[in-house]
């Protein structure tokens, strides 16, 4: 009797199991659940360096420890930040990773529902006509949404490269890198249609609209190209150091405005004067292979590069020099909005709001 017993306690066991992964193997959606993302990494963990350093500017008190400057707000986010984008409350930062745009509100600095209606947005945002215009690597495009909402008006099929600021908008179009080879589209859009496109040099790295040209970026040629919006012709090629990555607009005077352009190989900044088209300026910032970026606010040029997450340079004209220099881990895009400078830290996925003033009272140890 017992061993009776036993035998069908067996025989219910196996079948039991035997159902149980049947059932598993017949569900549709079984799948193990995703390990959790690690958390970004806070301003208290970055990494200290070797003092002092062995490159950058050796100007006493220039070179200040990073890890001295305590931003006003860490905000993390769900993969590597592209570029910044400014509204009137909010900025924005593409994440392609993620296929979204975050956002964060510029009074709380708190992060917002993110627009998740782009697939890899990539190359940058611009503000214009009303509408928000990104870049949409994932369909090869150009997608225009509600500034609000985030929902598309219109998607134009425009092609895609990998220029990191691929967008810019003058008074009457929107204008694009949409190619490595490098071709430049401009878009209508009172129409949302392609009106023009011509041919520059390859692998052209940035798009700005300034001083009413359009101003393009080629790594490859050592030049800044000026274009005329009203002919699509090249007016003016203006040499500068080798591998031209980023630019900015600006001057401590309206009547000092300038063109500002960071070069990869040498590590330095030119300064173009846009009445003459000749570089007038040129500053070291100490170290070479500077792959990040230039912008320009509260009254001075702001670079940021690896090892050197923030290089301060004084704009005034024949006295254009770096200021301050913070030295360390983070860094990868700057740029200047709603009253702060606003840096991510694209190995950390995150990014720092810094009041300007903080910036300048933080003195060398």
């Amino acid at each position: 009797m017992r061993r009776t017993t036993d035998l069908l306690l067996r025989i219910s066991g196996l079948f039991l199991l035997g159902a149980a992964v049947a059932a598993a193997q017949s569900a549709p959606d079984s799948k193990p659940a995703p390990a959790p993302a690690p958390a970004p990494v806070k301003y208290t963990e970055l990494k200290k360096v070797a003092w002092p350093p062995k490159t950058g500017v050796k100007t006493p008190g220039v070179q200040i420890p990073i890890t001295s400057l305590k931003p006003e707000a860490e905000i993390a986010l769900s993969g590597r930040p592209g570029s910044f984008l400014f509204t009137t409350n909010e900025v924005l930062v593409p994440v392609p990773s993620s296929d979204q745009i975050a956002r964060i509100e510029g009074r709380s600095n708190k992060t917002l529902d993110p627009f998740a209606t782009v697939a890899k947005p990539c190359g940058g945002v611009a503000s214009a006509f009303k509408n928000l215009w990104v870049v949409n690597c994932g369909a090869q495009s150009l997608a225009r949404i509600e500034t609000a909402s985030g929902k598309i008006v219109t998607t134009i099929a425009t092609g895609a490269g990998t220029a990191p600021i691929a967008v810019a908008s003058s008074a009457d179009s929107v204008w694009m890198l949409t190619d490595d080879k490098t071709t430049i589209t401009r878009i209508d859009p009172d129409t949302n249609t392609v009106v023009s496109e011509f041919r520059v040099a390859s692998n052209c790295k940035s798009l700005m609209f300034a001083d009413n040209s359009l101003w393009v970026g080629c790594p490859g040629e050592k030049r800044i190209l000026r274009i005329n919006p009203q002919t699509n012709l090249v007016t003016n090629r203006i040499e500068v150091t080798a591998e031209p990555v980023s630019m900015a607009f600006g001057g401590a005077s309206a009547a000092e405005n300038a063109v500002w352009v960071l070069s990869r190989a040498e590590g330095k900044v030119a300064r173009i004067d846009v009445k003459t088209n000749k570089v007038v300026a040129t500053i070291d910032l100490g170290f070479t292979n500077a792959d990040g970026n230039i912008a320009f606010g509260d009254g001075f040029v702001w670079v940021t590069a690896p090892g050197f997450p923030i290089t301060k340079i004084n704009p005034q004209l024949e006295k254009e020099k770096v200021v301050q220099q913070f030295v360390g881990d983070g860094g990868g895009q700057i740029q200047f909005g709603l009253n702060s400078i606003w840096l991510t830290n694209t190995n950390y996925n995150n990014v720092w709001r810094i009041d300007p003033k903080r910036i300048a009272a933080t003195l060398a140890e």
